[in-house]
Protein backbone atom coordinates (compact mmCIF):
# COMPACT_ATOMS: atom_id res chain seq x y z
CA UNK A 1 0.00 0.00 0.00
CA UNK A 2 1.80 3.63 -1.09
CA UNK A 3 -1.24 5.68 -0.70
CA UNK A 4 -3.51 6.24 2.36
CA UNK A 5 -7.11 5.67 1.23
CA UNK A 6 -10.42 3.79 2.74
CA UNK A 7 -10.41 1.06 0.10
CA UNK A 8 -6.78 -0.04 1.00
CA UNK A 9 -7.78 0.16 4.20
CA UNK A 10 -10.33 -2.12 4.43
CA UNK A 11 -8.55 -4.57 1.93
CA UNK A 12 -6.06 -4.52 4.22
CA UNK A 13 -8.57 -5.70 7.19
CA UNK A 14 -9.03 -8.62 4.55
CA UNK A 15 -5.41 -9.39 5.09
CA UNK A 16 -6.47 -10.63 9.36
CA UNK A 17 -7.20 -14.31 9.44
CA UNK A 18 -10.53 -13.48 11.17
CA UNK A 19 -12.71 -17.02 11.73
CA UNK A 20 -16.29 -16.70 10.93
CA UNK A 21 -18.07 -16.98 14.50
CA UNK A 22 -21.69 -18.04 12.96
CA UNK A 23 -23.13 -18.06 9.19
CA UNK A 24 -24.95 -15.25 8.20
CA UNK A 25 -26.18 -13.88 5.38
CA UNK A 26 -23.42 -11.38 5.72
CA UNK A 27 -20.60 -12.50 6.19
CA UNK A 28 -18.56 -11.27 9.82
CA UNK A 29 -16.08 -9.72 7.67
CA UNK A 30 -17.84 -7.46 5.74
CA UNK A 31 -19.50 -6.76 9.25
CA UNK A 32 -16.61 -6.04 10.53
CA UNK A 33 -15.27 -3.88 7.66
CA UNK A 34 -18.59 -1.96 8.11
CA UNK A 35 -18.04 -0.68 11.37
CA UNK A 36 -14.27 -0.23 11.06
CA UNK A 37 -15.54 2.20 8.12
CA UNK A 38 -17.58 3.59 10.11
CA UNK A 39 -15.66 4.31 13.13
CA UNK A 40 -12.93 6.08 10.82
CA UNK A 41 -15.62 7.81 9.86
CA UNK A 42 -17.13 9.37 12.48
CA UNK A 43 -20.45 7.83 11.84
CA UNK A 44 -22.67 7.14 15.52
CA UNK A 45 -25.70 5.33 14.60
CA UNK A 46 -26.70 2.98 12.85
CA UNK A 47 -29.47 4.25 10.28
CA UNK A 48 -26.77 7.18 9.51
CA UNK A 49 -24.37 4.25 8.82
CA UNK A 50 -27.03 2.55 6.38
CA UNK A 51 -28.00 5.51 4.41
CA UNK A 52 -24.51 6.53 4.23
CA UNK A 53 -23.54 3.03 2.51
CA UNK A 54 -26.68 2.70 0.33
CA UNK A 55 -25.54 5.76 -1.17
CA UNK A 56 -22.13 4.81 -1.81
CA UNK A 57 -22.01 2.05 -4.66
CA UNK A 58 -18.01 1.79 -4.20
CA UNK A 59 -18.08 0.97 -0.19
CA UNK A 60 -20.54 -1.64 -0.97
CA UNK A 61 -18.45 -2.79 -3.36
CA UNK A 62 -15.35 -3.06 -1.41
CA UNK A 63 -17.33 -4.93 1.35
CA UNK A 64 -18.55 -7.45 -1.40
CA UNK A 65 -22.69 -6.27 -0.65
CA UNK A 66 -25.03 -6.24 -3.41
CA UNK A 67 -27.69 -4.55 -0.70
CA UNK A 68 -26.99 -2.64 2.46
CA UNK A 69 -28.49 -4.50 4.94
CA UNK A 70 -30.73 -2.68 7.39
CA UNK A 71 -30.67 -0.37 10.38
CA UNK A 72 -31.82 -3.28 12.85
CA UNK A 73 -29.61 -6.11 11.01
CA UNK A 74 -26.48 -3.93 11.60
CA UNK A 75 -27.20 -3.10 15.11
CA UNK A 76 -28.25 -6.78 15.65
CA UNK A 77 -25.04 -7.96 14.54
CA UNK A 78 -22.87 -5.28 16.12
CA UNK A 79 -23.45 -7.03 19.23
CA UNK A 80 -22.66 -9.74 18.35
CA UNK A 81 -18.99 -8.63 17.80
CA UNK A 82 -17.15 -7.85 20.99
CA UNK A 83 -15.08 -11.15 20.94
CA UNK A 84 -14.02 -10.97 17.17
CA UNK A 85 -12.76 -7.53 17.96
CA UNK A 86 -10.78 -9.01 20.70
CA UNK A 87 -9.68 -11.56 18.74
CA UNK A 88 -8.45 -9.06 16.60
CA UNK A 89 -6.67 -6.93 18.49
CA UNK A 90 -4.65 -9.65 19.44
CA UNK A 91 -3.99 -10.73 16.60
CA UNK A 92 -2.65 -7.20 15.64
CA UNK A 93 -0.63 -6.69 18.66
CA UNK A 94 0.73 -9.99 17.81
CA UNK A 95 2.18 -8.41 14.66
CA UNK A 96 4.20 -5.87 16.37
CA UNK A 97 5.68 -8.41 18.40
CA UNK A 98 6.69 -10.62 15.61
CA UNK A 99 8.15 -7.64 14.23
CA UNK A 100 10.18 -6.28 17.21
CA UNK A 101 8.50 -2.95 17.44
CA UNK A 102 7.49 -4.26 21.04
CA UNK A 103 8.16 -6.53 23.64
CA UNK A 104 6.26 -8.38 26.07
CA UNK A 105 8.72 -9.12 29.45
CA UNK A 106 6.55 -5.93 30.71
CA UNK A 107 3.14 -5.36 31.23
CA UNK A 108 0.57 -3.10 32.45
CA UNK A 109 -3.19 -3.39 33.52
CA UNK A 110 -5.38 -0.80 34.64
CA UNK A 111 -9.29 0.37 34.24
CA UNK A 112 -10.51 3.47 33.03
CA UNK A 113 -14.23 5.03 33.52
CA UNK A 114 -16.15 6.31 30.49
CA UNK A 115 -19.82 7.65 31.26
CA UNK A 116 -23.04 5.93 30.37
CA UNK A 117 -25.48 7.97 27.30
CA UNK A 118 -28.21 9.62 28.69
CA UNK A 119 -29.13 10.76 32.19
CA UNK A 120 -27.29 9.95 35.46
CA UNK A 121 -29.50 7.13 37.37
CA UNK A 122 -28.66 8.45 41.19
CA UNK A 123 -27.13 5.72 43.20
CA UNK A 124 -29.51 6.11 45.76
CA UNK A 125 -32.60 5.33 43.15
CA UNK A 126 -30.58 2.93 41.55
CA UNK A 127 -30.08 0.76 44.60
CA UNK A 128 -33.77 1.23 45.40
CA UNK A 129 -34.89 0.20 41.25
CA UNK A 130 -36.53 3.86 40.97
CA UNK A 131 -36.19 5.36 37.56
CA UNK A 132 -36.09 8.56 37.62
CA UNK A 133 -39.13 9.93 35.51
CA UNK A 134 -36.43 12.25 32.91
CA UNK A 135 -35.95 9.29 31.36
CA UNK A 136 -32.83 8.15 28.77
CA UNK A 137 -31.45 5.94 31.56
CA UNK A 138 -28.95 2.91 30.99
CA UNK A 139 -30.18 1.12 33.03
CA UNK A 140 -27.25 -1.69 32.46
CA UNK A 141 -24.71 1.36 33.82
CA UNK A 142 -23.41 1.69 37.14
CA UNK A 143 -21.64 3.77 39.51
CA UNK A 144 -17.78 3.52 39.69
CA UNK A 145 -14.79 5.73 41.66
CA UNK A 146 -11.63 6.61 39.71
CA UNK A 147 -8.56 6.65 41.84
CA UNK A 148 -8.73 10.43 42.43
CA UNK A 149 -11.98 9.56 44.63
CA UNK A 150 -14.73 10.77 41.48
CA UNK A 151 -17.88 9.07 40.84
CA UNK A 152 -18.66 7.94 37.24
CA UNK A 153 -22.38 6.37 36.26
CA UNK A 154 -21.49 4.34 33.27
CA UNK A 155 -18.40 1.10 32.66
CA UNK A 156 -15.26 0.85 32.63
CA UNK A 157 -12.64 -0.42 29.71
CA UNK A 158 -10.02 -2.79 30.96
CA UNK A 159 -6.89 -2.88 29.19
CA UNK A 160 -3.63 -5.24 29.26
CA UNK A 161 -0.90 -3.59 26.97
CA UNK A 162 2.91 -3.79 27.07
CA UNK A 163 4.62 -1.44 29.14
CA UNK A 164 6.74 0.89 26.70
CA UNK A 165 6.63 4.53 27.17
CA UNK A 166 6.83 5.33 23.16
CA UNK A 167 4.63 2.32 21.59
CA UNK A 168 1.84 1.26 24.36
CA UNK A 169 -0.44 -1.11 22.32
CA UNK A 170 -3.14 -3.06 23.68
CA UNK A 171 -3.32 -7.16 23.55
CA UNK A 172 -6.93 -7.47 25.27
CA UNK A 173 -9.60 -5.26 26.46
CA UNK A 174 -12.85 -6.10 28.37
CA UNK A 175 -15.58 -3.64 29.25
CA UNK A 176 -17.91 -4.10 31.87
CA UNK A 177 -20.08 -1.80 34.34
CA UNK A 178 -18.27 0.73 36.39
CA UNK A 179 -18.80 -1.33 39.37
CA UNK A 180 -17.25 -4.48 38.60
CA UNK A 181 -13.61 -4.21 40.25
CA UNK A 182 -10.72 -4.70 38.26
CA UNK A 183 -9.07 -7.45 40.46
CA UNK A 184 -12.45 -9.47 39.08
CA UNK A 185 -11.56 -8.76 35.73
CA UNK A 186 -8.64 -9.55 36.11
CA UNK A 187 -8.48 -13.18 37.43
CA UNK A 188 -11.73 -13.66 34.91
CA UNK A 189 -11.04 -12.48 31.41
CA UNK A 190 -7.82 -10.37 31.15
CA UNK A 191 -5.30 -13.03 33.13
CA UNK A 192 -5.90 -15.56 30.05
CA UNK A 193 -4.06 -13.20 27.42
CA UNK A 194 -0.92 -13.90 30.02
CA UNK A 195 1.02 -16.86 29.46
CA UNK A 196 4.05 -17.81 31.18
CA UNK A 197 6.37 -16.33 29.67
CA UNK A 198 5.73 -12.89 30.77
CA UNK A 199 7.88 -12.20 33.79
CA UNK A 200 5.99 -8.98 35.44
CA UNK A 201 2.83 -7.14 35.28
CA UNK A 202 2.45 -3.90 36.72
CA UNK A 203 -0.72 -2.86 38.05
CA UNK A 204 -2.24 -0.12 41.01
CA UNK A 205 -3.51 -1.20 44.46
CA UNK A 206 -6.92 -2.24 42.95
CA UNK A 207 -5.36 -5.07 41.92
CA UNK A 208 -3.96 -5.75 45.68
CA UNK A 209 -5.76 -9.24 46.11
CA UNK A 210 -5.07 -12.62 46.84
CA UNK A 211 -6.51 -14.45 43.80
CA UNK A 212 -4.49 -11.84 41.36
CA UNK A 213 -1.28 -12.72 43.51
CA UNK A 214 -2.28 -16.80 42.93
CA UNK A 215 -3.19 -16.88 39.38
CA UNK A 216 -0.04 -14.69 38.54
CA UNK A 217 1.91 -16.78 40.76
CA UNK A 218 0.74 -20.00 39.20
CA UNK A 219 1.82 -18.81 35.71
CA UNK A 220 5.43 -17.83 37.26
CA UNK A 221 4.53 -13.89 36.99
CA UNK A 222 5.35 -11.56 39.12
CA UNK A 223 2.25 -9.19 39.84
CA UNK A 224 3.49 -5.52 40.84
CA UNK A 225 0.93 -3.49 42.51
CA UNK A 226 1.11 -1.12 45.36
CA UNK A 227 0.12 -2.56 49.25
CA UNK A 228 0.39 -1.48 52.71
CA UNK A 229 2.01 -3.49 55.16
CA UNK A 230 0.41 -3.37 58.90
CA UNK A 231 1.92 -5.26 62.09
CA UNK A 232 -0.23 -8.02 61.82
CA UNK A 233 0.62 -8.30 57.53
CA UNK A 234 1.73 -12.06 56.66
CA UNK A 235 5.17 -12.68 55.94
CA UNK A 236 3.98 -13.43 52.19
CA UNK A 237 3.03 -10.16 51.80
CA UNK A 238 6.22 -8.49 53.83
CA UNK A 239 7.82 -10.05 51.03
CA UNK A 240 5.59 -8.57 48.17
CA UNK A 241 5.94 -5.31 49.63
CA UNK A 242 9.66 -5.42 50.20
CA UNK A 243 9.87 -6.78 46.68
CA UNK A 244 7.87 -3.62 45.33
CA UNK A 245 9.62 -1.78 47.23
CA UNK A 246 12.95 -2.17 45.24
CA UNK A 247 14.88 0.19 44.04
CA UNK A 248 15.53 -1.65 40.68
CA UNK A 249 11.24 -2.62 40.77
CA UNK A 250 10.19 0.73 41.43
CA UNK A 251 11.98 1.82 38.15
CA UNK A 252 10.04 -0.71 36.11
CA UNK A 253 7.07 0.27 38.00
CA UNK A 254 7.16 3.71 36.66
CA UNK A 255 6.86 2.54 33.51
CA UNK A 256 2.69 1.27 34.07
CA UNK A 257 2.47 5.23 34.20
CA UNK A 258 3.82 6.29 30.88
CA UNK A 259 1.95 3.11 29.13
CA UNK A 260 -1.10 2.01 30.10
CA UNK A 261 -2.54 5.19 31.22
CA UNK A 262 -1.84 7.29 28.24
CA UNK A 263 -2.89 4.69 25.90
CA UNK A 264 -6.76 4.61 27.86
CA UNK A 265 -6.66 8.82 27.47
CA UNK A 266 -5.54 8.35 23.87
CA UNK A 267 -7.82 5.95 23.26
CA UNK A 268 -11.31 7.69 24.84
CA UNK A 269 -9.29 11.01 22.57
CA UNK A 270 -9.25 9.50 19.74
CA UNK A 271 -12.72 8.09 19.48
CA UNK A 272 -14.49 10.31 21.28
CA UNK A 273 -15.36 7.42 24.21
CA UNK A 274 -15.48 9.67 27.48
CA UNK A 275 -19.01 10.23 26.97
CA UNK A 276 -20.52 7.16 25.64
CA UNK A 277 -22.81 7.15 22.26
CA UNK A 278 -24.40 3.63 22.95
CA UNK A 279 -26.54 2.36 25.20
CA UNK A 280 -25.97 -1.02 27.63
CA UNK A 281 -23.79 -4.39 28.14
CA UNK A 282 -24.34 -5.50 24.08
CA UNK A 283 -23.62 -2.14 22.32
CA UNK A 284 -20.70 -0.76 24.82
CA UNK A 285 -18.55 -3.82 24.57
CA UNK A 286 -18.22 -3.87 21.07
CA UNK A 287 -17.76 -0.23 20.39
CA UNK A 288 -14.84 0.07 22.68
CA UNK A 289 -13.43 -3.13 21.83
CA UNK A 290 -13.72 -2.13 18.23
CA UNK A 291 -11.96 1.44 18.69
CA UNK A 292 -9.35 -0.51 20.37
CA UNK A 293 -9.08 -2.37 17.36
CA UNK A 294 -8.97 0.29 14.86
CA UNK A 295 -6.55 1.68 17.53
CA UNK A 296 -4.25 -1.44 16.76
CA UNK A 297 -5.06 -1.07 13.16
CA UNK A 298 -4.42 2.23 12.76
CA UNK A 299 -0.68 2.18 13.81
CA UNK A 300 -0.26 -0.96 12.33
CA UNK A 301 -1.09 0.74 8.90
CA UNK A 302 1.67 3.48 9.76
CA UNK A 303 3.99 0.35 10.67
CA UNK A 304 3.33 -0.12 6.81
CA UNK A 305 3.50 3.35 5.53
CA UNK A 306 6.63 3.54 7.33
CA UNK A 307 5.04 6.40 9.51
CA UNK A 308 5.39 7.51 13.13
CA UNK A 309 3.18 4.73 14.39
CA UNK A 310 1.27 6.84 17.28
CA UNK A 311 0.83 9.41 14.80
CA UNK A 312 -3.30 7.87 14.98
CA UNK A 313 -4.55 11.44 14.70
CA UNK A 314 -3.16 12.09 11.47
CA UNK A 315 -3.86 8.70 9.86
CA UNK A 316 -7.58 8.94 11.15
CA UNK A 317 -8.12 12.63 9.95
CA UNK A 318 -6.58 11.60 6.13
CA UNK A 319 -9.17 8.62 5.97
CA UNK A 320 -11.41 10.23 7.28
Amino acid sequence: MVALNMEDCLKKVDELNSQELAKCSYSELSMVKVFVYGLIKGIREFKTLHDHVAQKPEVQSWLGWSKVPHRTTLSRRFKMLPEQFCTLITELYHKFVTSKQIQEEVMSVDSSLMQARGNVWHKKDRDAGVLPTCGNIDTEAHWGMNGCGEWTFGYRVHCLVNADADLALPKDVAVYAANIKDGTVFTDTLAASLGSDRNVVLADGSYDEQPCYDLCDSKHISLIAPLEVKPNTPPERIERAALVNDPEIRQVFALRKVSVEPFQGHLKTLFDLEHLPVKGLKNVPSLVTLASFVYNFLAWLNLLLKRPILHLRQTLLALR
